[in-house]
């Protein structure tokens, strides 16, 4: 299977989506699931359209900061800046799209996600006594 990067943006009727690496490989969907399998048959028509031959796709999704905190409503704004180390109202512009971070700030924001995230990977629950 081969893996590649799918853009997605929110809007109101759910999400679109383009194949990085195929610039013509655009898709829509009502949810994260639909988005992926339709970007799964649009692919394919784009290589029957040019002629190559279509590989199973995975999808790495990729978001910008806005979209980031509209998909994952549940994040707590506030606290992530204090693990991040940066101002939680800076946090806040940059979750609304009103400031735009530096590519070393997303950096810093990436890592600190990917943190939480193995955290959360790790942690495993019990049953109440």
């Amino acid at each position: 299977m081969r893996t590649v990067q799918l853009i997605v943006e929110k809007n109101k009727d759910g999400f679109w989506g383009q194949l990085a690496e195929f610039s013509d490989v655009f898709c829509q969907g009502e949810t994260l699931d639909e988005l992926k399998a339709n970007c799964n048959e649009a692919y394919e028509l784009y290589c029957e359209t040019t002629q190559q031959k279509a590989e199973k796709l995975g999808f790495e999704i990729v978001v910008d900061l806005t979209q980031f905190f509209e998909l994952n409503d549940y994040i707590n704004i506030s606290k992530l800046a204090n693990r991040i180390g940066i101002n939680q109202s800076l946090l806040r512009q940059y979750a609304k799209g009103l400031k735009y971070p530096s590519v070393k700030q997303v950096e810093k924001i990436q890592r600190t996600v990917q943190k939480v995230g193995e955290e959360l990977m790790n942690t495993k629950l019990k049953p109440a006594m």
